[in-house]
């Protein structure tokens, strides 16, 4: 069975353009060791999980060299790199780096004792390394959010200061090229309003599953909620959007049960938002793009709304820390269904579909992808 676990999450990150082929192996321990993968990076994942006793561990070389470059951008003696959005910041707080250390033994030291402080590390030259403790699922969601985390801040960096390393802009171009349009000509069709519970719940599950797919989150992290009457439907806290089934929550605005325990930490915001607007219909991605441009805003016609282009980016923690004060500003003085966090993500909003959340929240990214490539364009001739 963990065999089975082993190659499904191997498989997830090789799906999700994440890792590059052959250069993933992931460790995992119930009672008695198992591997999968590249047998040199086995052979390294096994000592860390022995060493450390975890439930599993991950090293693999991503995709994209963007973490490489930036241990190569930092100074000699930076030991951790701090993300700037703020699902990476809550999450991982910082990344510790491991320069190139060719003696094996003190290279397995300084991996251990990163991975006792934090729950990945990046490792030069070998390529990124996270552990789980209690599952393979950690280890999984610890890896993914690494690649976003450090894809965000590459990107952000670059579009400030320009590439300074030989192979950046080949690199990047190579990037570039390699990004599918987020809005294929021929969409399926989606349900609309009215619908049975039974079937907020299966399209709830399914919006999800397509989000996770599109690459409209990080790991399969976000939010997704439909408001019927006086009940909001909403995915729990930590769900995973392409996994929802048992992980919707009915909350009576009346507050008259006690669902919202568990639900999302930003129902305050979707129940903000549903008073604003009206709307029934909430998705809540966190794109990279969107993310990398919230960072570039411009002031807006607004106080305390700002612009990328024509979309409003406002400011604002998730759970009580304001955010739904500011997102139901935007959306009433804007008019908008859609509004960039800085640093955080998308929502979108509909009155009548999740078909049209979806296509909203692809064609925020979309915008923001090609804004992000023609200021780099503008600025540095990439």
């Amino acid at each position: 069975m963990i065999q089975h676990q082993l190659e499904r999450y191997a498989r997830l990150l090789l799906d999700e353009q994440c890792v590059k082929n052959g250069r993933i192996a992931i460790c995992g321990q119930n009672d008695s060791i198992d591997c999968y993968g590249a047998k040199d990076l086995s052979q390294l994942a096994e000592q860390i999980l022995y060493r450390l006793g975890s439930a599993a561990v991950i090293v693999a070389a991503p995709l994209h060299p963007f973490p490489f470059f930036l241990i190569q951008h930092s100074a000699p003696d930076c030991l951790t790199l701090v993300p700037e959005d703020s699902e990476s910041k809550s999450s991982l707080h910082d990344i510790p780096i491991i320069r190139s250390i060719p003696d094996q033994k003190e290279l397995l030291n300084a991996i251990c004792a990163a991975l006792q402080r934090r729950k990945g590390c990046i490792v030069e030259g070998i390529g990124m390394v996270s552990q789980g403790s209690l599952t393979i699922e950690q280890a999984y969601i610890i890896w993914s959010s690494l690649v976003h985390a450090t894809s965000v801040m590459y990107l952000a960096n670059l579009l400030k200061f320009g590439p300074v390393l030989a192979d950046e802009v080949v690199a990047l171009r190579r990037y570039k090229y390699s990004l599918k349009p987020l809005l294929p000509e021929n969409q399926p069709p989606y349900c609309t309003p009215p619908l049975p519970h039974r079937d907020i719940q299966n399209e709830m599950c399914h919006i999800g599953q397509i989000t996770v797919r599109m690459g409209l989150v990080d790991s399969f992290f976000g939010n997704i909620s439909w408001t019927g009457e006086d009940v909001m439907y909403i995915s729990q806290t930590s769900a995973r959007l392409d996994e929802l089934a048992s992980q919707i929550d009915p909350v009576p605005f009346d507050g008259s049960t006690t669902n919202g325990l568990t639900a999302s930490s930003e129902l305050p915001a979707h129940r903000a938002v549903v008073t604003t607007t009206g709307c029934r219909a909430i998705l809540h991605g966190h794109p990279k793009f969107s993310v990398v441009m919230s960072f570039f805003c411009e002031p807006g016609e607004h106080a305390g709304i700002d612009i990328v282009d024509t979309l409003p980016v406002v400011r604002g923690e998730g759970g009580v820390g304001g955010l739904a004060e500011s997102l139901s500003k935007a959306f009433r003085l804007t008019a908008s269904n859609a509004v960039i966090v800085q640093g955080h993500g998308v929502f979108a909003i509909s009155k009548n579909s999740f078909h049209e959340t979806l296509i909203t929240l692809a064609k925020v990214e979309q915008h923001c992808r090609e804004q992000y490539f023609l200021r780099l364009n503008k600025k540095f001739q990439i």
